[in-house]
Protein backbone atom coordinates (compact mmCIF):
# COMPACT_ATOMS: atom_id res chain seq x y z
CA UNK A 1 0.00 0.00 0.00
CA UNK A 2 3.10 2.60 0.93
CA UNK A 3 4.48 1.67 -2.44
CA UNK A 4 0.86 2.33 -4.55
CA UNK A 5 0.82 5.46 -2.18
CA UNK A 6 4.49 6.53 -3.12
CA UNK A 7 3.69 6.13 -6.62
CA UNK A 8 0.79 8.35 -7.26
CA UNK A 9 2.27 11.04 -5.52
CA UNK A 10 5.35 10.78 -7.78
CA UNK A 11 3.30 10.83 -10.69
CA UNK A 12 1.96 13.90 -9.52
CA UNK A 13 5.56 15.84 -10.39
CA UNK A 14 4.96 15.08 -14.07
CA UNK A 15 1.35 15.73 -14.40
CA UNK A 16 1.63 19.06 -12.72
CA UNK A 17 4.51 19.98 -15.01
CA UNK A 18 2.32 18.74 -18.03
CA UNK A 19 -0.44 20.90 -17.10
CA UNK A 20 2.15 23.99 -16.72
CA UNK A 21 3.11 23.45 -19.93
CA UNK A 22 -0.18 23.09 -21.80
CA UNK A 23 -1.64 26.22 -19.81
CA UNK A 24 1.66 27.95 -20.59
CA UNK A 25 1.60 27.39 -24.77
CA UNK A 26 -2.72 28.40 -24.83
CA UNK A 27 -1.68 31.76 -22.99
CA UNK A 28 1.36 32.49 -24.96
CA UNK A 29 0.15 31.96 -28.10
CA UNK A 30 -3.57 32.85 -28.01
CA UNK A 31 -4.08 36.08 -29.70
CA UNK A 32 -5.06 39.62 -27.71
CA UNK A 33 -3.31 39.67 -24.67
CA UNK A 34 -3.66 42.36 -22.10
CA UNK A 35 -0.56 44.34 -23.64
CA UNK A 36 -1.82 44.55 -27.04
CA UNK A 37 -5.34 45.59 -26.01
CA UNK A 38 -4.24 48.52 -24.34
CA UNK A 39 -2.05 49.14 -26.86
CA UNK A 40 -5.50 48.99 -29.40
CA UNK A 41 -7.60 51.42 -27.08
CA UNK A 42 -4.92 53.42 -26.92
CA UNK A 43 -4.14 53.95 -31.00
CA UNK A 44 -7.99 53.79 -31.44
CA UNK A 45 -8.19 50.70 -33.08
CA UNK A 46 -9.70 48.82 -30.44
CA UNK A 47 -13.10 47.20 -31.10
CA UNK A 48 -15.06 44.88 -28.74
CA UNK A 49 -15.44 40.82 -29.19
CA UNK A 50 -19.07 41.45 -30.59
CA UNK A 51 -18.02 44.08 -33.28
CA UNK A 52 -15.55 41.31 -34.79
CA UNK A 53 -18.06 38.77 -34.84
CA UNK A 54 -21.00 40.40 -36.74
CA UNK A 55 -18.41 42.90 -38.83
CA UNK A 56 -19.76 46.23 -37.39
CA UNK A 57 -18.20 49.09 -34.86
CA UNK A 58 -20.54 51.29 -32.75
CA UNK A 59 -20.37 54.13 -35.35
CA UNK A 60 -22.70 52.31 -37.63
CA UNK A 61 -25.16 51.63 -34.88
CA UNK A 62 -25.38 55.07 -33.64
CA UNK A 63 -25.28 56.72 -37.35
CA UNK A 64 -28.60 53.88 -38.31
CA UNK A 65 -30.31 55.43 -35.40
CA UNK A 66 -29.54 58.79 -35.43
CA UNK A 67 -31.22 59.03 -38.74
CA UNK A 68 -34.51 57.67 -38.56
Amino acid sequence: MTAYILRRILLMIPTIFGIMLVTFVVIQFAPGGPIDHVIAKLSGTHTSAGDSVTGSDQTDINSKTETQ
